[in-house]
C-alpha cells in the first residue's frame, strides 16, 4: 500500500511519494468532484444526522456558511443513552443511517416493462427470490441490454425486514421526533463515489468488521461484509478485498478500477500485501470545516446529508403511521386541556349544568338512532343491488337470450369468475356487459387468463365483442358486446 511518511500536493489531491519499492497500486487521495451542490441538494435543512454503528451512535449537526460546510457539534454516545439524548435534544427532525443486521441485495434481470409497473415487478421478484413477506426496499434501474435476442432490464435492489426498520425509527417517534430519511449505511456513503464513471470498490470500517461494495456510476452492484481482527487495514482484510474483486468480475463482468478507502481507513497503511486494483484514500475536502479526525470518524452521518432521496428505505406508510400517531397524541392532549376548561366552566355555571347534560344526552340518543337507521338502509340497499340485475332480466321475459346464458354457463372459466351480467334489449339484439374476476397470481398469468376468456367468448354464436378491458392490478375484466337474436328466436320464419 501507499507509504504515509511524505506527500506532494497536486491539483487538490494528496499523492503519496514512493519509498524504495515499486508501489504500482498506489493512487492519489481523492475528493468529491462537486460536493457542495450535492449536499445542498440533499436533506440538510435543520435536520440532525445520526448514524447507528455497532454499539455506538454518532451524531452530527451541520450547516452552510457561504461555500463552507460547517460541522459542529459532533458527539458519539452509547446506544443505551440514546433515548435520554432524544428527550433533551431540541431538534425535531433527523436523518438516520442504519447498519441493518439482515439485508437482501442483488442485481436482477426482468422483462422490459413500463416505468409505472417497474416497482411492482421488482417487488414480485424480491418476494420470489428471498421468500420475504413483510419488507421494504429501494431499487435502481441500471439499464437495458439484449440477451439471446431478447431485450431485458437490469435492476439493483436493497431490501430489509419491516420489523428492523420499525425498531430503528420507533424510538425517535416515541420521543416526539420525525425521521426525514432512513438510509442503509452503504447508501449514505454513495455520494463519496457516485461522481466517478469508472467502477470503484468502496471500503468502510467499524471496530469489528469492514464493508466492501462495488459501485459504478452511482449504482451499487454488490455488498459484502466481513469480520476484521483490527480497526486497521490488515493483510487479511486485503485478502477479503481481493476475493471481493474476483467475485465481482466473475459474476458481473465488472473489474473495479480503484479501491477507495473511506473513514478511518484513510489514515491506515500498515499492510505489506497489495490489492488487485490501485488503492486510494478519501481525504477531507477543503470546504468541510472540521478536523481531519472528525471528518474520518463521522463520514457516514456527514455524507447522509447529500444521499439521494431515492435511497430512503423508510416507506411513506411508516412515516404516515407515526405522523398520525403523533397527531393523535397532540389531539388527546388538546382534548384533555379543553375538557378541563369545560369542566371549570360547568362548575362556574352550576345552575345550568343539568340542563346541558340532558340536552347532550338527547342529542347523543338522536345521533345513535340516525346512525342505526342509516346502517339498516345501507344493508338493504346493498342487498337490493345484488339482485337487481337478475330481477331486471326476469322481468323482461326475454327467452331470446337463453341460448347466450346457456353458452356462458358452459364456458370453461378455469380459475376466473363472472360476477355480473347486464343485458339491455334493442332491435333484434341485446347489449351485453359482463364483468368478473381473473383468477391469477402474476401479471403474466392474469394476461393469459384474460386471453382465454376473450377466445371462449368469441366462439359463442351471434356474439360480437365491442369493448374489452382488463385491470392487471385489480385482476378484473369486462366485456361489452352485442348479441344478435337468431331468426327463430326473434319470431322470423
Amino acid at each position: 500500500m501507499c507509504p504515509q511518511e511524505s506527500r506532494e500536493e497536486k491539483a487538490g489531491c494528496s499523492i503519496p511519494k514512493k519509498s524504495g519499492r515499486n508501489d504500482s497500486n498506489c493512487a492519489k487521495i481523492c475528493q468529491n468532484s462537486d460536493p457542495v451542490n450535492s449536499i445542498k441538494g440533499g436533506y440538510l435543512g435543520q435536520a440532525v444526522a445520526v448514524s447507528f454503528e455497532e454499539e455506538n451512535i454518532k451524531i452530527v449537526h451541520a450547516s452552510f456558511k457561504g461555500k463552507n460546510f460547517l460541522i459542529s457539534p459532533t458527539e458519539t454516545i452509547p446506544e443505551d443513552q440514546f433515548d435520554a439524548y432524544l428527550k433533551k435534544e431540541r431538534s425535531k427532525e433527523f436523518i438516520v443511517t442504519y447498519d441493518f443486521k439482515e439485508t437482501y441485495h442483488n442485481v436482477i434481470t426482468i422483462p422490459v416493462v413500463k416505468t409505472k409497473y417497474l416497482e411492482k415487478i421488482v417487488e414480485s421478484e424480491i418476494r420470489k427470490t428471498t421468500e420475504l413477506k413483510d419488507f421494504s426496499f429501494i431499487y435502481t434501474l441500471i439499464g437495458e441490454r439484449v440477451v439471446e435476442n431478447k431485450k431485458i432490464m437490469e435492476v439493483s435492489y436493497f431490501a430489509a425486514r419491516n420489523d428492523e426498520i420499525k425498531n430503528s425509527v420507533k424510538r425517535f417517534y416515541d420521543n416526539g421526533k420525525i425521521v426525514r430519511a432512513l438510509y442503509p449505511a452503504v447508501y449514505s456513503a454513495v455520494p463519496i463515489f457516485e461522481s466517478r464513471d469508472e467502477a470503484v470498490l468502496g471500503v468502510l470500517d467499524t471496530k469489528t468488521e469492514k464493508t466492501a461494495f462495488l459501485i459504478k456510476k452511482g449504482v451499487i452492484y454488490f455488498i459484502r461484509k466481513f469480520k476484521s481482527l483490527s480497526e486497521d487495514l490488515t493483510d487479511l482484510d486485503l485478502q477479503d478485498i481481493n476475493m471481493t474483486i474476483n467475485y465481482c468480475f466473475q459474476n458481473f463482468r465488472i473489474n473495479p478500477g480503484l479501491v477507495l478507502l473511506a473513514g478511518n481507513l484513510s489514515m491506515l497503511y500498515n499492510v505489506s500485501a497489495s490489492p488487485l486494483a490501485p488503492a486510494a484514500s478519501f481525504r477531507k475536502p477543503d470546504y468541510m470545516q472540521c478536523t481531519k479526525e472528525t471528518f474520518n470518524d463521522f463520514i457516514l452521518p456527514i455524507y447522509s446529508f447529500s444521499a439521494s432521496k431515492a435511497s430512503n428505505i423508510l416507506s411513506s406508510e411508516f412515516k404516515n403511521l407515526y405522523t398520525l400517531r403523533n397527531y393523535m397524541l397532540y389531539a388527546i392532549k388538546a382534548f384533555i386541556v379543553l375538557t378541563v376548561l369545560c369542566l371549570g366552566f360547568l362548575l362556574y355555571k352550576a345552575d345550568s349544568v343539568l340542563d346541558k347534560r340532558d340536552f347532550l344526552l338527547s342529542a347523543e340518543k338522536g345521533n345513535t338512532d340516525i346512525e342505526k337507521i342509516l346502517s339498516e338502509y345501507t344493508v338493504k340497499e346493498a342487498e337490493l343491488k345484488r339482485y337487481s340485475p337478475v330481477l331486471n332480466l326476469i322481468n323482461k321475459a326475454s327467452p331470446e337470450i337463453e341460448p347466450l346464458l346457456i353458452a356462458l354457463s358452459e364456458m370453461d372459466l378455469k380459475t376466473s369468475k363472472i360476477d355480473v351480467i347486464e343485458a339491455n334489449a334493442a332491435d333484434n339484439s341485446f347489449s351485453i356487459l359482463i364483468t368478473g374476476t381473473l383468477g391469477a397470481d402474476t401479471y403474466a398469468s392474469t394476461q393469459a387468463a384474460f386471453q382465454d376468456l376473450l377466445i371462449s367468448i368469441g366462439r359463442i354464436k351471434n356474439i360480437s365483442i365491442t369493448e374489452k378491458t382488463a385491470d392487471l392490478d385489480k385482476k378484473t375484466f369486462s366485456f361489452r358486446m352485442n348479441y344478435k337474436i337468431s331468426g327463430q328466436a326473434a319470431g322470423r320464419p
